[in-house]
């Protein structure tokens, strides 16, 4: 039995197709970069947000954004629990999410709200509301965690 052995232009062809399927696996139905490409184009792990947002805005003039997601959900990260309830919104900008709502992190207290996060090299460090910071190595963001809906 012969083997096909394939010619130079159909695995060019191969490694174009493979590579547009991925391109437009990460970009919104119209053509528009995904809220998770967004982030990364602003030095931020895809991480930060869950899994399934289901839209966004974003005026980037004022770096003013809102991400939709399909209801409130948590997620663990490390030894934290995160609380997502939609919209998400706040400014973007350069390795910075601040101004934000919507985002919070479980303390002894209870839910706190999460107002900035800020990059710094391989550093996060979220301000959370009347407590203070809490510095995260960036990489414990690198992906995006699933929701446990509520």
């Amino acid at each position: 039995m012969a083997l096909y052995k394939p010619s130079m232009g159909t695995l060019e062809m191969m490694l174009l197709c493979f590579t547009l399927g991925l391109l437009f696996s990460f970009t919104e139905g119209d053509g528009e970069p995904s809220v998770y490409q967004v982030l990364q184009s602003y030095n931020l792990p895809v991480g930060l947000l869950p899994n399934g947002a289901t839209g966004y805005t974003l005026d980037p003039k004022s770096g003013r954004y809102s991400v939709n997601l399909s209801g409130i959900c948590e997620v663990n990260v490390g030894d934290y629990e995160f609380q997502y309830s939609p919209p998400i919104t706040g400014v973007i900008s350069q390795n910075n999410l601040g101004g934000m709502g919507g985002v919070k992190v479980k303390v002894a207290l209870g839910w706190v709200s999460i107002v900035n996060i800020n990059r710094n090299q391989d550093q996060l460090k979220l301000t959370i509301d009347g407590i203070g910071d809490k510095e995260f190595p960036a990489n414990v963001f690198y992906l995006s965690p699933n929701c446990k809906q509520l």
